[in-house]
C-alpha cells in the first residue's frame, strides 16, 4: 500500500490550507500553539472575512480570546515541562 498521493505535507503547507479552510467556513477565532517555539498566535476575522492577527504570545503573557468572553491561556504555564 502506499502512502503516496501528490498532496503536499508539511507544517507551513497545512497551517496555510486551514487557515483558509477556516476562514472560508467563518470560524471567528484561530490559534495555532507551537511547542516548538513556545509561540501562542491568534487570529480573529474582521468584518470583511478576512483573518487578522489579534495576538502572539512567545513563552510568557496571557493569550486571550476576542470571541469567548474570559478565556485566556498563560503562555508560561503552558510551555512548563
Amino acid at each position: 500500500i502506499s502512502g503516496g498521493g501528490s498532496c503536499p505535507s508539511n507544517q507551513a503547507y497545512d497551517l496555510v490550507f486551514k487557515l483558509n479552510l477556516y476562514m472560508q467556513y467563518g470560524v471567528y477565532e484561530y490559534w495555532i500553539v507551537n511547542p516548538m517555539h513556545r509561540v501562542v498566535q491568534i487570529y480573529s476575522l474582521n468584518d470583511n472575512g478576512q483573518y487578522e492577527q489579534a495576538g502572539v504570545w512567545k513563552e510568557t503573557g496571557m493569550a486571550c480570546s476576542r470571541v469567548l468572553d474570559g478565556f485566556f491561556v498563560d503562555v508560561e504555564q503552558l510551555f512548563r515541562p
